[in-house]
């Protein structure tokens, strides 16, 4: 009977498409991480009070129990929709977690670290229920680092201004028609991906 490997592969934007398919047999992928940006997000201190979003959950520090271990994944229901989270949510969640505080990140980025689509990654993330940690879904944007979504809302209204004053806080800051300015220092793509592939047993 065949048993089940992990394997962790880093992927980057620019290896992801390229990246063969992981098999039936376990196959790492290697790939060359990008240099660490110089750069991160400014302290809050630094961005225009002026310019601080108007929200009513700004809310970046309360952490929820994120089940890790196959059993209690196989059992974990989502708070917001009442059905079980399925194992393609949690790809996808494990992945927003390792975007850190001070970067962000895309939805594009996402889907191609799991050779998936923006759509599917954005409806996995529309109903997480996990943030705001361990999966901060509020530094996922749109490919051309816009503001994008937030809890099924877009571009505009009370759940994106609530996005922007989290990430406001977190030194993200927006210009005037909402993309992120100073973009490049900020962008997480370093994605470790977790595949297992099946091992036959000896």
């Amino acid at each position: 009977m065949p048993a089940e490997r992990i394997n962790t592969v880093k992927r980057t934007v620019v290896t992801a498409a390229a990246a063969s398919l992981i098999t039936s047999k376990a196959k790492v992928l290697k790939t060359k991480a990008p240099a660490a940006a110089t750069a991160t997000a400014v302290g809050t201190e630094a961005l225009d009070p002026a310019k601080k979003p108007v929200a009513i959950d700004e809310d970046i520090a309360t952490v929820h129990l994120y089940p890790k271990s196959q059993a209690d994944r196989e059992n974990a229901v989502n708070r917001h929709t009442g059905r079980k989270v399925t194992p393609f949510q949690f790809q996808v969640y494990d992945l927003c977690a390792q975007i850190p505080k001070g970067q962000i990140s895309t939805y594009k980025y996402l889907s191609d670290a799991l050779r998936s689509s923006p759509r599917a990654v954005g409806q996995a993330l529309k109903i997480n229920p996990y943030a705001p940690l361990p999966v901060p879904c509020h530094r996922v944007l749109d490919s051309k680092l816009f503001i994008g979504g937030f809890m099924g809302q877009w571009a505009h209204g009370e759940k994106i201004d609530n996005k922007k004053a989290k990430l406001y806080l977190e030194g993200v800051a927006f210009d005037e028609t909402d993309h992120v300015v100073k973009r490049e220092a900020l962008i997480f793509n370093d994605f470790s991906v977790v595949v297992k592939a099946a091992v036959d047993s000896a």
